[in-house]
């Protein structure tokens, strides 16, 4: 499957303000084979500022060993839903009916647009705690 493309700025404008909003809950995981990780981790290192990474293995950040049926790395976006919601974000999320769903969080699948929310600032993890960040 390919990436999607990254968004334009008045969309990256949109979703990063909207998702910056501390009641959205934001929180963004990454999950990728070990194959991926050295890759991974300099991109987000370039694009966060050197921001640190949580430990690997768990939420946030699950980085599946050698062998693990994985095939390359998928950032999200979890997120609950405030309306209104901007056009962009209401054409990206999805709850499938799975179990984020069950507790009022909604998908995004982006992770073009993941890495550019780490270049506004966004980290792995909850993002509602540090808005100074966030530009």
């Amino acid at each position: 499957m390919a990436r999607r493309p990254r968004v334009g700025d008045d969309e990256l404008f949109e979703i990063a303000t909207y998702l910056a909003r501390p009641d959205t809950l934001t929180e963004i995981h990454a999950e990728l084979p070990a194959r991926h990780r050295e890759g991974f981790e300099a991109e987000y290192a370039a694009a966060s500022g050197n921001y640190p990474l949580p430990g690997v293995a768990r939420h946030p950040y699950y980085v599946w060993p050698e062998g693990t049926n994985k095939q390359g790395r998928e950032l999200r976006i979890y997120f609950a839903r405030v309306p209104p919601e901007p056009p962009p974000i209401r054409q990206l999320y999805t709850d499938y009916g799975k179990w984020y769903a069950r507790q009022d969080r909604y998908r995004i699948n982006h992770s073009n647009l993941v890495m550019q929310l780490f270049e506004c600032g966004f980290v792995l993890g909850m993002n509602n705690q540090n808005g100074d960040r966030i530009a």
